[in-house]
């Protein structure tokens, strides 16, 4: 009797295979008294004549007992073997079924444009404080590259402070910018100091966005280009960012290059022609030639005077005086002729 008591007191094997402690204790008692009674598992087990009786109906239905008919019906135990083993086929069966849905679930989750390695495939970034942060860890976490498009309006001083130091690194930077990204004081220079520290620069009169894109795996960008750019998204290894890459080399193709000898013996436009031989009034200064370099960047006259720190007046002067020693009649037949020239 103490055996008997003893199994229907500890019984836990079996939840691995859905049976319950209480259910596992009645089965033990069945399987140590063949033919007993509920009434005899009710004494034994100081239980509820209806917990007994609804724990036997369980185990009936998972095939571990079964009942004996008769007057005063009575209950045995299955071959224990084949019952529980029949219990484990049906639990791989399930785990199966289970892996089966997991892997259905992660090809929908790829899909909608998540990895599970880095966490989500679009993140919205709200504020330009956040797309600033963001933009700053790309760049620290650079490896290899970083492609940039630039163009107003910004969410950081136009100043980059982590640039040169990434390409004295050997990352390489490769950016497009507009003729607006030269509007205000200074800008020229700072991309020139930029360009002989290592960057490649090149400018198109227009881009679609701005965005800066990291080892060709990550990329942050605005979600519209309305000041004051109050939501942008970081995208992660995607076909979006093989779009991006894909557009960025088409740009590059197009885009005229910003040669680093432009930024060499720089000097005052107003005195460039007092500086030229008058014996050689086809010669073509720096001063010149970053002119050219401006007017093919589509800037307008104001802008390239604050560039070249000049009045607007005197500067469209030197252009008239240009045109004449390029035997130009417009402004695009001297880009035309300063590019056959090799000036730009």
């Amino acid at each position: 009797m103490a055996k008997i008591v003893g199994m229907l007191d500890d019984g836990r094997a079996l939840e691995v295979v859905g049976i319950s402690a209480f259910d596992e204790r009645v089965y033990r008692g069945v399987l140590a008294c063949p033919g007993i009674t509920v009434q005899e598992l009710v004494m034994r087990s100081g239980e509820s004549p209806g917990r007994v009786q609804s724990s036997l109906t369980r185990l009936r239905a998972r095939g571990l007992v079964s009942r004996l008919w008769g007057r005063s019906p009575r209950w045995t135990a299955t071959n224990p073997g084949t019952a529980i083993r029949s219990l484990v086929r049906g639990l791989q069966s399930e785990l199966d079924r289970l892996t089966d849905t997991a892997d259905e679930l992660e090809a929908a989750f790829r899909t909608v444009g998540q990895n599970p390695e880095e966490g989500g495939q679009f993140e919205v970034l709200a504020g330009p404080e956040e797309q600033a942060r963001w933009y700053v860890r790309l760049q620290q976490e650079a490896k290899e590259e970083v492609l940039t498009f630039d163009r107003p309006p910004y969410v950081l001083d136009y100043h980059n402070p982590l640039q040169t130091g990434l390409l004295n690194k050997g990352v390489r930077y490769r950016t497009i910018y507009t003729p607006e990204a030269f509007d205000h004081a200074g800008a020229f220079d700072e991309v020139g100091n930029l360009i002989k520290a290592g960057e490649e620069a090149r400018i198109l009169p227009r881009l679609p966005f701005k965005m800066a894109l990291v080892d060709r795996r990550r990329a942050v960008m605005p979600l519209h280009m309305d000041p004051p750019l109050t939501r942008g998204v970081l995208i992660r290894g995607s076909t979006m960012v093989v779009a991006l890459v894909e557009l960025f080399e088409r740009l590059w193709r197009e885009a005229l290059p910003v040669r680093p000898g432009l930024w060499q013996e720089p000097g005052a436009l107003e005195t460039a022609g007092e500086e030229r031989d008058a014996s050689e009034p086809s010669s073509v200064g720096t001063e010149d030639r970053r002119l050219l370099a401006l007017l093919a960047a589509g800037l307008k006259d104001d802008a390239i005077a604050r560039q070249l720190g000049t009045s607007p007046r005197s500067l469209r002067r030197r252009l008239r005086h240009l045109l004449d020693e390029l035997n130009a009649e417009t402004r695009f037949q001297a880009g035309a002729q300063a590019n056959r020239r090799g000036l730009v």
